[in-house]
């Protein structure tokens, strides 16, 4: 599971509508976080985040699979991650919704995107 915040779209290489992810890595027109969510949690990243996110972005998260989101949807998730960590967020999500929250500030101000695997 990982997050990559694209620094630059110029250059990279193409999946689908959106950039993809170069090699080999390090790269530095792309920044990565990876991460793992416990097979245990999966219900409640389902609930608390893919759902939500995916009405709200129009994003085809879900397990294993991967999506690119664009500065317009990224400042959409922007919002949502900073009243959702307004409120308790258990412990094994507070650093990728950090993260996430970063990545999609960088996204907005760059006007990039970020792509994310859960």
């Amino acid at each position: 599971m990982w997050i990559a915040l694209f620094k630059t779209l110029e250059g990279l290489p193409r999946y689908g509508d959106g950039p993809d992810i170069p090699e080999p890595l390090p790269d530095p027109r792309v920044e990565m976080y990876n991460f793992d969510i416990s097979r245990e949690h999966w219900d409640y990243v389902e609930q608390d985040f893919i759902s939500p996110v995916y009405h709200l972005c129009n994003a085809l998260f879900d397990f294993c699979d991967v999506d690119y989101l664009n500065a317009e949807q990224c400042a959409k998730l922007k919002s949502w991650l900073e009243g959702r960590l307004a409120r308790d967020v258990p412990d094994y999500l507070a650093p990728i919704y950090g993260k996430l929250l970063e990545y999609t500030i960088q996204a907005v101000e760059l006007k990039t995107g970020i792509m994310v695997e859960l």
